[in-house]
C-alpha cells in the first residue's frame, strides 16, 4: 500500500523537528518586520503605540533567535490589541509550525489569508501545517501550487516531500510517481527523497502483483511472477517448475527458455547440468533468434571449454544484436586473446570500457591484450584503473558492512580476473 509511509507526528507543545525549525525561521524573520512602526510597514493602532512597538520588537527578537515560546506569548498580545492585522496571524503560523503545533499554525495561517489574501507566505505555512496534521486532501492545492513558487531551496523540498507523503497517505499512485518524478528531478541526490521513492514505486509493484495474482491466479503471467519472485529468493527448482508452467501455457513466450538456462548455471551443477542449460539457450534461439542473452550465454560457455573459436562466433551474434552488450565485448576480447589473436581483442575491450569506465573487469583484461601486444605503458594505466576501481569497490563493501554489522574484520581473498 502507498499508505505504508502514512505521515506520522507526534505533536509535543514547545518541541519540533529541527526541519520544521528551519523553515519557521525563514520565513518568519520575512514577515516580522511589518510589526515594527516604521515607513511603508503595517502599523498597530495609536493608543499605546509605545508599548505596542515595543512588543513588536520583542517579538522580532525572539523569533529571529528561535525562542518560539517567547515569541508566541508576544504575538498573542498583539493579537489581542489588533486581531484585523494578517501579518500578527501569519507570525503566529510560523511560531506555531516551528513549535510543532501544527493545527494552530493551520488556524492562524488561514485567519491571516482571510484578513490578507496576498501574504504568500500564510499560504506556505497553510498547506504544510494542513500536511503535517495529515489533513491531506486539505493540504494538497497549496503544496502543489507553492511548490513551483516557492522563494527558498529547502522550503520547496519541504513542501515537495510533504505532498508526496499526503499523495501516499492517500494512494494516490498517479500523483505519487508524478512527483517522485519531479523531485527526483529537482533534488536528484536527496537521501529521503530517494527512500521514499523507492517505497512508492515497491509499493505500486506490490499492488500490481497482488491485483494479477487475485484476477488471474492461473494465467501465465501468474507463473511468471511467481518464477521472478521465487528466484530472487535463491528457491531456484521451484522458479523453474513455474517457469515450465508458464511454457505449457504460452510455449513461445519470449525470455523463458533463456530463464530457464539460467537457472540452471545459477544451481547446484550436475554432469548434465550444462548439456541442459546449452539446449534451453538454444531453444529460445530457435524460438527468438535475437536473443542476445543466449548467445552470450553460449559464448561463455563455449570459453570456458576452451573452444575459442565457437565462443567468438556466439559473442559477435550477441554483439550484433546489440553493439553496446559490454559483458559481449569483455567475453570476445578474452576469447580473441586466448585464441593467439590479442591485436584483434583490443577494439571489442576499448569499446568495452568506453560503454561502461566503472567496469573494473573490462580495464583488467584490456591490460592484458595490451602486455600480450608490447604496449606496457598503456597497459600500466589500465592495471593503474582497474586497481582503482576495485579498491574503491572493496572500501564501499566494507563501508557498508561495517554501518550494518559494526567494525568486524573481514578477510580479503579478492583475485584479479581470471
Amino acid at each position: 500500500m502507498l499508505a505504508s509511509l502514512r505521515p506520522r507526528h507526534k505533536r509535543v507543545e514547545g518541541a519540533a523537528s529541527s526541519q520544521s525549525r528551519l523553515i519557521g525561521a525563514a520565513l518568519c524573520l520575512v514577515m516580522v518586520l511589518v510589526l515594527v512602526p516604521s515607513q511603508g510597514r503595517a502599523q498597530v493602532p495609536p493608543a499605546g503605540e509605545e508599548d505596542n512597538a515595543r512588543i513588536a520588537a520583542e517579538a522580532e527578537e525572539a523569533l529571529s533567535k528561535h525562542d518560539y515560546p517567547r515569541a508566541i506569548e508576544d504575538l498573542q498580545k498583539l493579537e489581542r490589541i489588533a486581531p484585523k492585522i494578517g501579518e500578527i496571524h501569519a507570525n503566529l503560523a510560523s511560531a506555531y509550525y516551528s513549535i510543532g503545533r501544527f493545527e494552530d499554525a493551520a488556524e492562524q495561517a488561514r485567519e491571516a489569508l482571510k484578513l490578507k489574501p496576498s501574504l504568500l507566505n500564510a499560504h506556505f505555512f497553510l498547506g504544510l501545517s494542513l500536511a503535517q496534521s495529515d489533513r491531506c486532501k486539505e493540504a494538497m492545492p497549496y503544496l502543489e501550487k507553492d511548490y513551483a513558487r516557492a522563494p527558498d531551496t529547502q522550503l520547496k523540498r519541504v513542501m515537495g516531500t510533504q505532498a508526496l507523503r499526503c499523495a501516499m497517505f492517500s494512494n494516490d499512485a498517479g500523483l505519487a510517481v508524478d512527483l517522485v518524478r519531479k523531485l527526483t528531478r529537482d533534488f536528484p541526490d536527496d537521501p529521503d527523497l530517494l527512500y521514499m521513492g523507492s517505497h512508492v514505486y515497491s509499493d505500486l509493484s506490490t499492488q500490481a502483483s497482488q491485483r494479477l495474482l487475485t484476477v488471474a491466479p492461473e494465467s501465465y503471467q501468474a507463473h511468471q511472477l511467481n518464477a521472478e519472485v521465487l528466484a530472487i529468493q535463491g528457491k531456484l527448482n521451484e522458479a523453474a517448475e513455474e517457469y515450465r508452467k508458464v511454457l505449457a501455457l504460452n510455449p513461445p513466450l519470449s525470455g523463458i527458455h533463456y530463464q530457464l538456462g539460467e537457472l540452471l548455471l545459477a544451481g547446484e551443477r550436475g554432469p548434465n547440468t550444462l548439456d541442459a542449460a546449452k539446449r534451453e539457450f538454444e531453444e529460445e534461439l530457435r524460438l527468438h533468434p535475437r536473443s542476445s542473452g543466449s548467445e552470450y550465454e553460449l559464448g561463455e560457455m563455449a570459453r570456458q571449454a576452451r573452444q575459442w573459436d565457437e565462443a567468438i562466433e556466439h559473442f559477435n551474434r550477441a554483439l550484433s544484436i546489440d553493439p553496446q552488450f559490454p559483458d559481449a565485448l569483455i567475453g570476445l576480447g578474452k576469447s580473441l586473446v586466448s585464441a593467439g589473436r590479442p591485436e584483434e581483442a583490443v577494439a571489442p575491450l576499448e569499446r568495452a570500457v568506453k560503454f561502461e569506465p566503472a567496469n573494473a573487469n573490462a580495464h583488467y583484461q584490456l591490460s592484458f591484450a595490451y602486455r600480450r601486444l608490447g604496449r606496457g605503458q598503456e597497459a600500466a594505466k589500465e592495471l593503474a584503473a582497474y586497481r582503482e576501481i576495485h579498491d574503491d569497490i572493496r572500501r564501499s563493501s566494507q563501508r557498508i558492512r561495517t554501518g550494518i554489522l559494526g567494525n568486524i574484520a573481514q578477510p580479503q581473498t579478492d583475485a584479479p580476473p581470471e
